[in-house]
């Protein structure tokens, strides 16, 4: 494999002999992805819970936001969503459930802060977005098999995992109110000024070894500059509803130490649930190592 005079700025992935790898942040010539054609239903159910639930998910160097509405509880949101019409994928599109914890902030070691939402963990059900999501920007990411069904003022999902269902998400009574560009973390959880991740990879041969351990900061205004995205409908729910089921081992064998740990996180008050739908997709590129 020559690599003498491969361009520096192509991502690439394994396997990387066959050259730099199409996804969604480039086209097989290198191309910057288009995304303003895609689109997405987002629903979202936001609650409150105590902050002794969560604070075993930070990560070192990670802390609550000091804000009077999250002495005691913080907010968390869980959202299922429809991407559709995705160039990477030749216009096809997958499903993906994320766990975002509102009110968070990153202290690096030379003192700068990052304000935002931390995502612990999320699913979807296709391996290439898994795949790219990990490799290249350091998310979270799992695998699903995730079932949406809609029907009139009613939005359901289900997640699994070889037909071992781990989690159930119901929104009723959903109508129509004026479309807005509504944020998912409400304001009283504190500044949202971006993602919050942290990435991680092993040592191979080597235990314990962290290769690579460091957070990572979308901001969502470098994400705005990258892709537009525009809020058509969005939808208010009047009941919400959340239920994770904490099966064994034989039947999650490698998700049930997580699933076990977010069925203990007890929801206190239901702050929102709705749906949106919107047009354009950003590709996440504004991803970087907060410590930098």
């Amino acid at each position: 494999m020559d690599t003498t005079h491969t361009p520096p700025a192509l991502h690439h992935r394994m396997p990387i002999v066959f050259g730099p790898f199409p996804g969604p942040r480039q086209s097989f010539d290198g191309n910057r992805r288009d995304g303003s054609a895609s689109t997405n239903r987002e629903a979202f159910l936001t609650f409150t819970t105590p902050k002794s639930k969560l604070i075993s998910l930070l990560p070192p160097g990670f802390s609550f936001q000091d804000t009077p509405a999250t002495s005691v509880c913080a907010y968390v949101t869980v959202a299922p969503k429809r991407l559709d019409n995705l160039e990477w994928l030749g216009y096809r599109g997958y499903n993906l459930f994320s766990f975002f914890i509102h009110g968070v902030q990153y202290t690096s070691p030379n003192g700068v802060v990052r304000k935002g939402t931390y995502l612990p963990v999320l699913w979807e059900d296709m391996a290439d977005p898994i795949i790219s999501g990990r490799e290249e920007l350091g998310f979270p990411k799992l695998f699903a098999d995730i079932s949406i069904h809609e029907t009139q003022g009613q939005y359901q999902m289900s997640a699994s995992w070889m037909g071992s269902r781990f989690v159930d998400f119901k929104l009723e009574g959903l109508h129509e109110v004026e479309s807005y560009a509504a944020p998912l973390a409400p304001k009283e959880a504190g500044v949202d000024e971006g993602t919050l991740l942290w990435r991680h990879m092993p040592t191979p041969g080597q235990p314990g070894i962290k290769e690579v351990d460091y957070p990572v900061f979308v901001s969502h205004a470098e994400e705005r500059k990258i892709q537009p995205v525009t809020t058509i409908r969005r939808y208010v729910g009047t009941s919400g509803e959340l239920k994770w089921h904490p099966l064994d081992w034989q039947s999650l064998p490698t998700l049930h130490h997580i699933i076990k740990q977010l069925a203990d996180i007890h929801i206190t008050e239901i702050v929102q649930c709705g749906l949106t739908e919107k047009v354009g997709n950003s590709d996440l590129s504004s991803a970087k190592n907060a410590n930098i």
